[in-house]
């Protein structure tokens, strides 16, 4: 492991040792500053600021300007139960299926690279699959799984839920995660998977996926057409997250409509 972790590159490793001390300390406790980590791993403030903000954008800490880096309570309250395309097909009474598309083993996508805090040398687990609801297809999904913890993990294990077959192979799967939704333009390829138009918008999702104890376990990329799907998310008079967001399924307009 020590000679895997000298081709890290210096941020990397600060990341690294970040995410255990994160593991270790309640929400809100202080985190060691850009200059006592560039101290620290003889690497320059930019560094240390690198490797900070990149947890930061994760939703792992928090900054308060003049006073430090924290904590943040956000990953542990948000989604208490992952939304899975799988089950909320199933939940509003239609038929789910999900077409693999590609399952390798191959380098990551670079921001997968880095959420994994992974060396030139290492590769991910990527699963790309087409998902149906009552045989119409809606979402496009490409999951990056950690190798470290998913070693062994063959295509043919995998059933209609992707969860699912990692509790019962692993004992673990993502409990906790960030989701951050955009609209974008696809790509003919994907236009002609999911059955639209090219010029099309649709829901682009990006998920952060962790295990209870922060462990980084799946990058995952959605294209969901955006006439079948709907985010709903209740939130308190304090603003806190929703416990459980929900991907509500939708059926496609009428021809009348």
């Amino acid at each position: 492991m020590q000679g895997q972790d000298n081709y890290l590159p210096h941020y990397v490793k600060i990341k690294q040792h970040l995410r255990h001390l994160i593991t270790e300390a309640q929400p809100h406790a202080q985190m060691p500053s850009e200059l006592e980590l560039a101290r620290q791993f003889e690497v320059s403030r930019g560094t240390a600021k690198q490797a900070i903000m990149d947890l930061v954008y994760e939703g792992l800490l928090y900054r308060k300007q003049g006073k430090g880096t924290f904590v943040s309570e956000r990953i542990a309250r948000v989604y208490d139960n992952l939304p899975s395309f799988t089950e909320d097909i199933k939940r509003a009474g239609h038929v789910s299926t999900s077409r693999l598309l590609g399952f390798s083993q191959t380098a990551p996508a670079p921001r997968a690279k880095i959420f994994f805090s992974l060396n030139d040398q290492e590769h991910v687990i990527r699963y790309k699959r087409l998902v149906s609801d009552n045989y119409r297809p809606v979402a496009l999904v490409i999951s990056f799984l950690n190798p470290h913890l998913y070693e062994g993990l063959q295509a043919s294990d995998i059933g209609d839920s992707l969860y699912d077959t990692l509790r019962n192979k692993y004992g673990y799967a993502p409990a906790r995660a960030k989701d951050t939704y955009s609209f974008v333009n696809i790509s003919p390829h994907t236009a002609k998977l999911l059955n639209c138009n090219e010029n099309d918008y649709v829901c682009y999702s990006e998920r952060l996926g962790y295990l209870d104890d922060k462990t980084p376990a799946e990058f995952v990329e959605s294209y969901i057409r955006s006439d079948y799907f709907r985010l709903e998310l209740s939130f308190g008079m304090d603003g806190t997250a929703p416990a459980t967001p929900q991907i509500l399924c939708r059926m496609p307009p009428s021809a009348s409509d």
